[in-house]
């Protein structure tokens, strides 16, 4: 097979076989492993190319970028906190929970997991695909792979299993094994919606009457795979969350306050509206406490409360009326609508609002710079440089990948885009066909 010769050439010439080094270079060979009804994932296609896992050579990337504005570090925490004022859970809201905020060699350094059921590790870092090579290897030597027994194993297993694929069912059948098979094994309760109903409202009687506090994890579990959430699970049963689940009473007074604070938002925007958000949620404990035990999260209260959701939205700009109220701040203070005024303000953040979604980008004004710091030929290089950025915002790829379809190397797309070094016109002329086969427009960009 294609796969088993491409594994045995890379061994032969010491190339990196780990999981995130193929996915990079080989993603087509990586998803050939995991696919079909019983996937043999990669410990067992290097095992069947004659490669032992435990001897290969492994590769990290020593970086990773910032979805933002596209700047490399080897850890994006203090740059995504003191450049574009988000948090890491902000960061994964807007750019998708995937982002990772640190690159692949610190998470490899700090990569300390235990031995699961008395074996080793031959990966350094955990991914999808890691998963799923563990609970077929865990299966193939006889061991149950339901979420009780993995938790047993290794908690890091089945808890970033659990992350990554949203159930524990998903992970076995991503590992071509059937959920319901598997369940039961050690033996345990056959769960079905009608029996989660069941156990849920006998549960309830339980709690009333001796005052029993806590669900057993196989329910718990169940309730989640058939309902999605604990809270969905008590609402179908016809409960309150509060006479299943531990939660702390409060009087009505304090949630009548905290709903009254949120919708006192109504009119505010930008960094007011967030600034105000935070003195209510997560600085005030006590309303922190209501949100987390009687709704989960600020959205499910919006929901269920009919707050409209940009009201509790921890983003800064989460629409276009928020960046016009900041451009709008800056002009009646009489700054101009330049990157200048936006780094001296520690407004970066907005800028990179505008630069990604475009809106207010018509109101910019547009900055030329020394040409000499630029070849000659390329007058508008700031622009240039700009529409790159956007472009690559725009088709959500890497710098690597954009200098890989444009036909350039990786520090010749970085010089470009960070106005460093010199660039050929070729390079440049690449570039500009590039742009223009995606439709990228040519004017009204600053940096």
């Amino acid at each position: 097979m294609q796969i088993t010769k491409w594994i045995r050439s890379e061994a032969a010439s010491g190339q990196a076989l780990n999981i995130h080094s193929v996915k990079r270079r080989r993603p087509d060979l990586l998803e050939q492993a995991f696919a079909g009804e019983t996937p043999r994932g990669w410990r067992r296609s290097l095992i069947d190319a004659g490669v032992d896992p435990y001897k290969i050579v492994h590769d990290h990337e020593d970086v990773v970028e910032c979805a933002v504005c596209g700047t490399a570090g080897y850890v994006l925490g203090s740059h995504l906190n003191t450049v574009h004022g988000l948090t890491g859970e902000e960061y994964r809201q807007e750019f998708g929970s995937e982002r990772e905020l640190s690159s692949e060699l610190f998470r490899a350094h700090r990569f300390r997991s235990k031995p699961i059921a008395g074996i080793d590790h031959w990966e350094r870092m955990w991914s999808r695909e890691y998963i799923i090579d563990w609970v077929i290897r865990l299966h193939e030597e006889g061991h149950s792979v339901n979420f009780s027994s993995v938790s047993t194993f290794s908690r890091t297993l089945a808890s970033t299993g659990w992350v990554l694929f949203d159930s524990w069912d998903t992970v076995l059948e991503a590992s071509g094994l059937d959920p319901r098979v598997e369940r039961l094994h050690p033996p345990g309760v056959q769960w079905t919606h009608a029996k989660v109903l069941e156990s849920v409202r006998e549960f309830a009687q339980l709690r009333k009457a001796n005052g029993r506090g806590r669900l057993s994890a196989s329910l718990e579990l169940a309730m989640r795979r058939y309902f999605g959430t604990t809270g969905d699970a008590c609402e179908a049963a016809g409960l309150e969350r509060d006479e299943v689940l531990a939660i702390a009473a409060y009087d009505e007074e304090p949630k009548r306050q905290l709903l009254a604070a949120i919708r006192a938002l109504e009119g505010l925007k930008g960094r007011e509206r967030k600034q105000k958000l935070a003195e209510i949620y997560p600085e005030n404990k006590l309303y922190k406490r209501i949100v987390s035990s009687h709704y989960t999260s600020l959205k499910k209260l919006a929901i269920k409360e009919n707050i409209p959701p940009r009201l509790v939205a921890t983003v800064t700009y989460r629409d276009e009326a928020d960046v016009m109220h900041e451009l709008d701040l800056l002009e009646e203070a009489g700054l101009p609508l330049t990157f200048k005024t936006f780094y001296d303000n520690d407004l970066k953040g907005l800028y990179s609002a505008i630069m990604k979604t475009g809106w207010g980008l018509e109101r910019l004004k547009v900055k030329r710079v020394m040409t000499a710091r630029f070849p000659a030929f390329d007058p508008l290089s700031r622009q240039l440089r700009d529409r790159m950025i956007m472009l690559r915002h725009k088709l959500e790829i890497s710098r690597t990948s954009a200098a890989k379809q444009v036909g350039l190397s990786f520090s010749s797309w970085c010089n470009l885009e960070n106005g460093e070094g010199e660039a050929d016109a070729s390079s440049i002329h690449k570039i500009e066909k590039f742009l223009t086969q995606h439709n990228t427009p040519s004017q009204g960009f600053i940096r």
